[in-house]
């Protein structure tokens, strides 16, 4: 069969226009001959992943990114999709990690691997998180030292205010005298402690001499002070037998007593026993104080004094 002029030309185009979208995705890593299989990875912000970013693991190119696309949900969170060859085994808790592939920012997306025994399937959903760049990390590291420096400065500069008002003419002046009235008590302190340095020699000299006679006779000390002991515990012994025994003695006396009085012998057990005594005692006492009265209103009945003599009635 012969083709015509413009067949060849339409096949010629055809082809041409296949092998350049096949060399396009080539060059962006989609090789439309190789079988893959997709993943999905969902993050709160992708850090400037874009798709056909390459995907790694262990260092080795597995993978691109094929897509990046807003959760339906309207989280804000996005999804990326992964095409991963299919050869290569991605445990269940791996984990899809962003990072800088280089110093100047670049992003991919790097695989960890876990250590469960059980794969991933296609369009399963990987474990997602975002590792911080180089320059974020330094500016992690440097945060803290730029706020200490700014602190230091201000401290400084403080330092530098108070320095400046040191150097006053007036605070210099203050100062110095200040110095010299130190200087003139240090001196003063000086000569005190000359004049009675003798006399603390002696006062040491004087300790020492009893500390020594102390340390010398330590054994003699020792023996006085339990001769003492044994001495003052004969004694206590000796007044508290003296005691109980002075104690039994009057509590038998008072036992005594008060058994004489029950039988209603003496006095007080008359008194205590016998109602009469304490009657005529009452009638005897009313009596007197009748007396008494009598004699207090009607002293003429029982007093007669005169300056003439007494008069015959």
């Amino acid at each position: 069969m012969k083709l015509s002029n413009e067949a060849k030309v339409g096949i010629l185009v055809t082809v041409a226009l296949a092998a350049l979208i096949w060399g396009l995705n080539y060059l962006k890593g989609k090789d439309v001959f190789t079988s893959r299989n997709r993943f999905y990875a969902v993050y709160p912000n992708v850090d400037g992943l874009v798709s056909s970013n390459p995907v790694f693991m262990n260092g080795y190119r597995i993978g691109i990114v094929n897509s990046i696309d807003f959760m339906p949900d309207k989280s804000g969170n996005l999804v990326v999709t992964l095409l991963i060859e299919k050869d290569v085994f991605i445990s269940r808790n791996s984990v899809a990690r962003i990072f800088s592939s280089d110093l100047i920012g670049t992003k991919a997306l790097r695989i960890d691997l876990g250590d469960d025994p059980l794969p991933h399937q296609d369009n399963d959903t990987l474990l997602a998180e975002l590792e911080f760049s180089f320059a974020q990390q330094v500016g992690k590291q440097v945060g803290p030292i730029k706020d200490k420096t700014e602190r230091l400065i201000v401290t400084m500069d403080s330092l530098a205010s108070m320095l400046y008002l040191l150097f006053d003419p007036s605070t210099k002046n203050n100062l110095r005298e200040g110095i010299s009235h130190m200087n003139h008590t240090l001196a003063s302190v000086d000569q005190l402690m000359s004049d009675d340095r003798s006399k603390l020699n002696v006062m040491l000299n004087n300790l020492g001499s009893i500390t020594t006679n102390l340390k010398n006779n330590n054994e003699q000390i020792s023996h006085i002070l339990s001769n003492l002991s044994e001495v003052s515990d004969t004694l206590a012994a000796t007044r508290f037998a003296g005691t109980i025994a002075n104690a039994d003695r009057t509590l038998s006396e008072m036992n005594e007593l008060f058994g004489k009085i029950n039988k209603g012998q003496g006095t007080l057990g008359q008194l205590a026993n016998n109602d009469s005594l304490y009657l005529h005692l009452d009638h005897t006492a009313q009596s007197l104080d009748e007396l008494l009265k009598d004699l207090k209103n009607n002293p003429k009945r029982y007093v007669h004094f005169s300056m003439f003599g007494r008069k015959s009635k």
